[in-house]
C-alpha cells in the first residue's frame, strides 16, 4: 500500500549541477576528425528531450524532466472545517519538479536516475540499471522504480487524465527498491512484469531487524488493438503479497486533491502483512475512451482478525477535436497525446482538447481498522498545446463519512462507526511541460 515516508531534506543544487556536468562531455567531445559518419561521432537532437546518440548505436543518453505547477481552491462544508483545521482556503505548489537522466550502452545495459525537487526535498524517483534482451526473461531492473501494479499508476503522471490518481491508489505501493523482471510477448499483446522490493524511503533507504517485502506482479492482455491504437480492449490484473512483522502503520488518504487535507485516516495498528489485488480494463474507440480498476485489500493484524479494505474507479473522456488516448502496446500503459494541430492561433490551429468525468469510492472500514469511507466525483479538462504542454482544470467534489471515528476516538474506541460526515468542493488548475 501506498505508505507516508519520511522525507529528509537535501540539497538540490549539488544534483542539479550533477547533470550538467554530466552532459558537457556529451556535448564538447569530439574527434577532430570526426564527421556525421564516423562511428564514434555524436548526433545531438532534442525531441521531447534533449538526446545524445553515438552513430554506431552503442551509445544513447537522453536528458529530460517536467515541471507541474499548480492552484488549488478548497472549500470543506463546516462540519469536515471543524474536524480538520486549516482545510478551508487556496494555496499553490510545484507538484512536480523533476529532472532525469537516462541511456542505453552497448545495446543491452539500460539506466535511468531521476530525482523530483519539489517541496524543496530532493526524492529518489526512478533509479535503477538494468539489462535488456534477456530472451524469455526480457529486461531486469535492480534499483528504485515502480512496483508492477495498477494501470494508473503505472502510467506516468505526465499522462494521466486527471491532475491526481484516483482513491484507490492508496493500494499501490508506488516506488520502493528492488530487482524486477518485465516482458511482452505475442506481437506485445500480453506483458507481463514481476519483482520483489523492500519499501523504502524517498532516499532509496531501508533497513530493519524486522522482515518486511513485498512480491509483486502484473499481466495485461490485449484482446483487441486496430488502427494503430484508435480502437482497443484492455485487460489487466495485478497481485501483491507485503510481508510484515508487526510494523505500526495508520492509512491516510487525502481526496483527489494534492493540497487538501487527509481527511480518511485510520486507527494505528500492528500490520503483520497485506494481501492486495487489482483488476483492470480499459476501452479506447477513437476520441472515446473508458478505464476502470476495482482493488481489495485483506490487512493481518497482529492479535486482531483480518481487514478487508476495497476501492474502485471509473472514469471516461472524449477528444472533441478527434485525437484519441494513446497506448504504449510493450509496458501496457497509457503514453502522450500529441494534437493532430499544434497550438497556432495565427492559423486557426488550438490543439487538443479533451473532457472527462471519473467516479471513485473507498471504503476503509472492516473489523478493527477504521478508517471511514469517501465517493469523489471529478470533472476534468485538458488542452493539449503542443505534445508536451498540457493546461488541466479538474472540478472535485468528494463525500467523506465516519471521519470522526478515527479523528477523535479512534483510541478510545476503534470500532466506533458514525463519524463527522460532510463534503468538499475543490477547483484545480495545472500548467504542464515536459522538456
Amino acid at each position: 500500500m501506498r505508505k507516508e515516508n519520511s522525507r529528509n531534506r537535501a540539497r538540490a543544487l549539488p544534483l542539479a549541477a550533477l547533470f550538467t556536468l554530466t552532459a558537457l562531455p556529451l556535448v564538447a567531445w569530439r574527434p577532430a576528425h570526426a564527421t556525421e559518419t564516423d562511428p564514434g561521432a555524436y548526433t545531438v537532437k532534442y525531441s521531447n528531450g534533449l538526446q545524445f546518440k553515438r552513430n554506431d548505436g552503442e551509445v544513447k543518453i537522453k536528458f529530460g524532466g517536467r515541471i507541474q505547477a499548480d492552484f488549488a481552491s478548497i472549500h470543506p462544508d463546516s462540519d469536515l472545517e471543524t474536524a480538520v483545521p486549516k482545510g478551508d482556503g487556496e494555496g499553490v505548489e510545484f507538484r512536480r519538479a523533476r529532472l532525469y537522466v537516462s541511456g542505453d550502452l552497448y545495446d543491452r545495459i539500460l539506466f535511468k536516475a531521476q530525482y523530483d525537487f519539489a517541496g524543496g526535498k530532493t526524492k529518489f524517483k526512478d533509479v535503477y540499471i538494468g539489462m535488456k534482451k534477456l530472451g524469455p526473461v526480457g529486461t531486469v531492473r535492480v534499483g528504485h522504480m515502480k512496483e508492477p501494479f495498477g494501470l494508473e499508476e503505472l502510467t506516468s503522471s505526465k499522462y494521466i487524465t486527471f491532475m491526481e490518481r484516483a482513491l484507490p491508489s492508496v493500494f499501490d505501493s508506488e516506488r520502493n527498491f528492488g530487482i524486477a523482471a518485465n516482458n511482452h510477448h505475442v506481437d506485445q499483446r500480453v506483458t507481463w512484469g514481476l519483482g520483489i522490493f523492500a519499501p523504502t524511503d524517498d532516499q532509496g533507504e531501508f533497513f530493519s531487524e524486522m522482515t518486511s517485502l513485498n512480491i509483486t506482479g502484473r499481466l495485461t492482455g490485449l484482446p483487441v488493438y486496430a488502427e494503430n491504437g484508435r480502437k482497443l480492449v484492455h485487460l489487466g490484473l495485478s497481485a501483491s503479497r507485503q510481508v510484515r512483522d508487526g510494523v505500526s502503520q495508520s492509512l491516510k488518504v487525502r481526496p483527489e486533491v494534492h493540497l487538501a487535507e487527509k481527511y480518511l485516516v485510520s486507527n494505528a495498528f500492528l500490520n503483520d502483512g497485506a494481501t492486495l489485488l487489482a483488476a483492470e480494463a480499459a476501452w479506447v474507440c477513437g476520441p472515446f475512451s473508458l478505464q476502470g480498476e476495482y482493488k481489495h485489500g485483506w490487512i493481518e493484524q497482529v492479535g486482531a482478525p483480518t481487514s478487508s479494505i476495497m476501492g474502485a474507479y471509473v472514469q471516461a473522456s472524449w477528444f472533441p477535436t478527434g485525437e484519441h488516448r494513446v497506448y504504449k502496446k510493450k509496458s501496457g500503459v497509457f503514453a502522450r497525446v500529441s494534437p493532430k494541430r499544434a497550438f497556432d492561433p495565427g492559423r486557426g490551429d488550438w490543439g487538443a482538447v479533451e473532457l472527462a468525468a471519473r467516479y471513485s469510492f473507498l471504503d476503509l472500514n472492516d473489523e478493527m481498522l477504521r478508517g471511514g469511507e469517501e465517493q469523489d466525483v471529478t470533472l476534468g479538462v485538458n488542452w493539449y498545446l503542443y505534445s508536451n504542454v498540457r493546461l488541466m482544470l479538474n472540478y472535485v467534489y468528494a463525500d467523506v463519512k465516519d471521519t470522526g471515528s478515527t479523528l477523535f476516538d479512534k483510541m478510545a474506541n476503534p470500532t466506533r462507526l458514525g463519524g463527522v460526515s460532510g463534503s468538499i468542493h475543490t477547483a484545480q488548475a495545472r500548467a504542464q511541460i515536459e522538456f
